[in-house]
């Protein structure tokens, strides 16, 4: 299980996504976001090298929940730039590059062994601490085809899905898929 620091990050995780998500074809506020972590989970690498997190974000500006997936690592990983959103400077583990999940080997093999029964999600802010409510309605073969559900809500479809947790803009707490494999 992994251990969660309490500790500082320069550049913050909210401000690499800030500058980041703007960019990307899922987005749909105007301008600069004004990002709010309402929601997400961890998956555990069975080597411990990479990190994982499932950020569910606001963008206050805009009203709209986002699904931001991320990646942390001790170094870049070859064929990675098109997925980097930055390096950050962790005060535990030092130099963290941080990537967009969906373009990350380990975050992709990770997902598919959570898809196959084969892995628990983790609570997003407390070490050594399984999150049951994040849910799978059921198992998949780990080749399916992955979809990241960039825009999350509520209820869930067809096919084997993920489904996370997120408070909205009430403080209302509220379930959806997060992830999809058909």
């Amino acid at each position: 299980m992994g251990i969660i620091y309490a500790t500082t990050m320069d550049p913050t995780k909210t401000e690499l996504l800030t500058a980041w998500l703007p960019h990307q074809e899922f987005f749909i506020g105007a301008g600069t976001p004004q990002l709010e972590t309402v929601g997400g989970f961890r998956l555990e690498d069975p080597a411990g090298e990479v990190g994982m997190e499932f950020i569910i974000a606001i963008d206050r500006q805009d009203s709209v929940t986002y699904h931001l997936p991320l990646s942390y690592r001790g170094a870049a990983f070859p064929g990675g730039e098109a997925h980097l959103l930055g390096t950050s400077e962790h005060g535990v583990l030092g130099l963290r590059y941080i990537y967009d999940g969906a373009g990350d080997p380990v975050w992709n093999q990770c997902v598919r062994d959570l898809f196959a029964g084969n892995s628990t999600p983790q609570h997003q802010n407390i070490s050594d601490t399984d999150e049951p409510r994040v849910s799978l309605t059921r198992p998949a073969a780990a080749a399916g085809s992955l979809e990241i559900i960039r825009r999350p809500v509520t209820g869930s479809g067809p096919g084997s899905e993920v489904i996370g947790l997120w408070q909205d803009l009430d403080g209302v707490e509220q379930r959806g898929a997060v992830l999809r494999m058909a």
